[in-house]
């Protein structure tokens, strides 16, 4: 038989290698081929379903026992998978002269998912007394977690029957005898491979290659020469094939939570409340916050045999109310009809802003707090003082200040300030308190200011200088109001109409806008 002739059978290529061991020659062996067909792969398993989640309830306590069920449904388990077939039509072919590997076991499929637990149900339970939520047996447990499926098992791969073998190659000479020529020679005319059993006997006997007619003038014949190869072929088991993975278990579902509400209902939150003092008066506003805080020790206020989470949110609700009372001659419009506003804290406290330019009283009761209006100012009446100018001139030391306001009988205290500068750098200062009901030196709200001989160090002449004058209005509530002004000048240079610039404070600034909305 030679060697370069296709086999009788169909193989598949495989990555194998072989030696081969030559009498002659070093011979590296041909491909590698594969027996068998491989197993199929298993079938993975279905993922579970997802437990059912329960709905929210609201649940009422009383002196009536009552048993609820809002827990969530468990999650279904996830199919095993099948398992990879074995490799099939594992017959070896034998004596081959090519190595041979068998066919591979199928994989087993991967098992499904379990699925997830399903969640409980959230509850709202309200209650006057905590007597009443002994009453209460609640369930909202979570369902549990599917399990997953089994992974499929591997199937196995075809194995050898024949693990090594060895083929041998013996060498023919091709014969060749004119016809027709007396005492023609038999010559050479070429060599070849044939495969043969090595006993040199045996293959003359039996593997004797039948001769070709290369040329009908001469006769043919096949002369044995020897056993030249031995080439060594060799069987590779079929892999097994890989087991399919388990299946995640699924999530537990959780806990549905609990809300505790102290009363019947949850009331509609209102946490501050703003108007003009106009718009307020004779009414009762009433003020309402709602509480949250998470606390612990849910299990040891429900009945015996609930099933819930040990934690919980506890709703409460605060209340308090306020009215505004009037009790002056004046009119809301004469105060400037100012906004105020109350806000309403955890504890349930009232806390209030009301402008400073407001006289009241606050007079508390167990659910009430009323304002009571006594007197007050406007407060575009703040912040009104005009420079008149230098008394003496050129004199810097003597001025005269007007309070368009004419507030100071109705103020708690009027201070002044007058501020010395120089290159924008303060160098002095002096107070000048006014006192509210004491004579002054002043005609309709005029008042003259004397600065002695404070500044006398500073005032030289021709030297330019700025005073600021910054005026602190304090109204009966406490409350103080900053305005100003800044005159710039020369000394003995002092005029009529110096530079003056007049500014007011955050404060009264803020007020006026307030009033102004």
């Amino acid at each position: 038989m030679n060697i370069n002739q296709p086999l009788q059978y169909i193989l598949k290529l495989c990555l194998l290698a072989t030696t081969v061991n030559a009498l002659a020659v070093n011979v590296v062996a041909a491909e590698v081929q594969i027996f068998g067909q491989d197993g199929r792969h298993g079938v993975d398993g279905r993922s579970g379903r997802d437990g059912n989640s329960a709905t929210e309830r609201i649940i009422r306590a009383s002196e009536q026992l009552q048993t609820i069920d809002i827990f969530g449904t468990d999650g279904e388990a996830g199919e095993s998978a099948t398992s990879g077939e074995q490799a099939s039509g594992c017959q070896q072919p034998q004596d081959v002269t090519v190595n041979v590997c068998g066919a591979k076991g199928g994989n087993g499929g991967n098992g499904g998912n379990g699925g997830r637990g399903g969640y409980g149900g959230n509850a709202t339970v309200y209650f006057e007394s905590l007597s009443q939520l002994k009453n209460v047996v609640l369930h909202n447990r979570g369902g549990r977690a599917g399990v997953g499926g089994k992974g499929g098992q591997a199937g196995s791969g075809c194995n050898c029957t024949q693990p090594r073998w060895t083929v041998n190659y013996c060498t023919w000479a091709l014969m060749a005898q004119q016809i027709n020529v007396d005492n023609a020679q038999w010559r050479e005319v070429n060599r070849e491979l044939f495969r043969c059993s090595g006993d040199a006997f045996y293959d003359e006997q039996q593997d004797r290659p039948q001769p070709a007619i290369l040329d009908p003038n001469y006769r043919y014949g096949w002369k044995y020469i020897g056993l030249s190869q031995q080439r060594d072929f060799t069987c590779e088991n079929g892999l097994t094939g890989q087991p399919g993975r388990n299946g995640i278990d699924g999530e537990p579902g959780s806990y549905g939570q609990v809300l505790l509400v102290k009363g019947t209902e949850i009331p509609q939150e209102q946490i501050s409340y703003s108007d003009r003092v106009s718009l307020l008066v004779d009414r009762s506003i009433r003020l309402i916050k709602k509480n949250l805080s998470k606390k612990m020790g849910l299990q040891s206020l429900l009945g015996i045999g609930s099933d819930v989470r040990d934690s919980y949110r506890l709703l409460e609700t605060v209340q308090n109310s306020f009215k505004v009372s009037w009790q002056t001659i004046k009119r809301p419009e004469d105060l400037g009809d100012p906004p105020l506003k109350t806000e309403i804290t955890e504890s349930g406290k009232l806390q209030f802003y009301i402008p400073g330019t407001l006289d009241y009283i606050l007079n508390n009761s167990p659910n009430q707090t009323e304002i009571t209006i006594t007197g007050g100012i406007h407060p575009k009446r703040l912040g009104r003082f005009k420079f008149k100018g230098f008394d003496r001139f050129p004199d810097p030391r003597n001025f005269t200040l007007l309070d368009e306001g004419k507030l100071l009988g109705e103020l708690k205290t009027v201070k002044l300030t007058i501020i010395l500068s120089q290159n924008n750098s303060k160098v002095s200062e002096m107070s000048y308190p006014l006192v509210p009901h004491q004579p002054y030196p002043h005609w309709a709200d005029a008042y003259q200011i004397n600065l002695g001989d404070r500044f006398d160090s500073w005032l030289k002449p021709e030297q330019p200088v700025e005073y600021e004058i910054r005026i602190e209005q304090t109204a009966h509530s406490g409350v103080t109001y900053t305005s100003g002004m800044k005159i710039g000048f020369v000394v003995d240079k002092v005029t009529h109409s110096p530079d003056i610039q007049y500014y007011s404070g955050t404060t009264l600034t803020n007020l006026l806008k307030l009033i102004n909305k």
